[in-house]
């Protein structure tokens, strides 16, 4: 018996309904999660709290298991930088990349366990399947413990795709055609700069330097010019209301910021301009300004056109610091546009594939 086309979408589409589609950005600063039908129902930090480990040695020492864990996302971050001294808040994604796999793994286990609690029309008696971005330049190893991760953790099926081209997606730009498109991603952790175009990267630099190295640098600054401690919360804040590295202000910003006086130990306060930002962060934005100009050198000229009508799109909540667009198109002389929610796009990229099967399966054959 033959069944038609029309018949077997049908079935694929009832049996659908037993078992969840879900579609995770496991991102240095943050994870989002994203469920057919839902949308995007986690978008926490990605920190976990746990116990430290004890550093016994020795023949009597007791084996060691699994840590515990007790708290994940923003509980942790409400932990972080003044955690009792039994406790560590660490981030387990460092650079895009999988950098503690047990505290990753619990991390995981914990928000899909978020999600089999989420109510249902049916009951779900099949195993998930899970849509996952990773860094263009990841490597088969890491690609490969990322697979591992989601499937000790319950999943039938996991799917791994470029983040640049889930943003893409995640932009609703053309990405199946010849057309050309730029993409600058910067995170928590790294910055990808990628040219993608049918379905695929042509070019790709990552660097591994995101959000959390801006906030280094101004602490680093600060400790250094004014003699403050600060922690790295404080130092983020700064960032969005008093950084700008345009250099086009006409009243440049000024704000306050308080910590302890290394001199004394006491506590401090210091007014920070906007100019001093740009002095902290400057190293890092001149190595995001060669990456970016490497890309645009190595495209392939029938992409020249594309680039220039459209410019580079930048996504990522690093490129939320204000006046970088502004600083880039000064020195490449490229337009760089801002997107109004940089830091979802790779998550809706992904949940445009978790809604649509035939998308997904194109893109599947796509990458091989």
């Amino acid at each position: 018996m033959i069944i038609s086309a029309e018949v077997l979408k049908r079935i694929e589409k009832f049996l659908a309904g037993f078992s969840w589609d879900i579609g995770v950005d496991l991102g240095s600063s943050n994870t989002m999660i994203y469920l057919r039908e839902r949308g995007i129902i986690v978008n926490e930090p990605t920190l976990v709290a746990r116990l430290k480990r004890k550093r016994w040695t020795g023949l009597g020492a007791p084996k060691m298991g699994m840590r515990k864990v007790v708290a994940y996302g923003d509980k942790a971050m409400e932990m972080r930088d003044r955690e009792p001294k039994q406790l560590e808040v660490v981030s387990p994604i460092k650079n895009g990349v999988i950098a503690d796999l047990e505290a990753v793994e619990n991390l995981v286990v914990y928000y899909l366990r978020l999600v089999y609690e989420v109510p249902s029309k049916y009951v779900k008696i099949f195993k998930p399947r899970i849509v996952v971005g990773v860094p263009s330049e990841s490597t088969g190893v890491q690609r490969r413990a990322v697979r591992e991760v989601f499937l000790k953790a319950g999943a039938r099926e996991v799917l791994v795709f470029e983040q640049a081209v889930l943003a893409a997606m995640g932009l609703g730009l053309p990405i199946a055609g010849g057309t050309g498109l730029v993409l600058l991603d910067i995170g928590g952790g790294k910055t990808e700069i990628s040219v993608v175009t049918g379905g695929g990267v042509v070019v790709s630099r990552s660097l591994k330097l995101g959000g959390i190295d801006f906030d280094e640098a101004i602490i680093n600054f600060l400790r250094m010019k004014y003699g403050l401690a600060v922690g790295i919360g404080s130092a983020e804040k700064l960032k969005m209301e008093v950084g700008d590295v345009s250099e086009t202000y006409e009243n440049e910003p000024v704000g306050v910021i308080r910590g302890k006086d290394l001199g004394t130990g006491l506590p401090k306060s210091v007014k920070i301009r906007a100019s001093e930002i740009r002095e902290a962060v400057s190293m890092l934005l001149g190595k995001i300004q060669k990456a970016v100009e490497s890309v645009i050198n190595e495209t392939p000229p029938e992409l020249m056109d594309d680039i220039l009508k459209r410019g580079v799109m930048m996504v990522g909540n690093g490129c939320r610091l204000k006046g970088l667009s502004s600083f880039l198109e000064k020195t490449t002389k490229i337009t760089f546009n801002m997107v109004d929610e940089p830091g979802i796009m790779v998550i809706l990229g992904i949940g445009e594939l978790v809604e649509d099967s035939n998308r997904l399966k194109w893109l599947l054959e796509v990458s091989g």
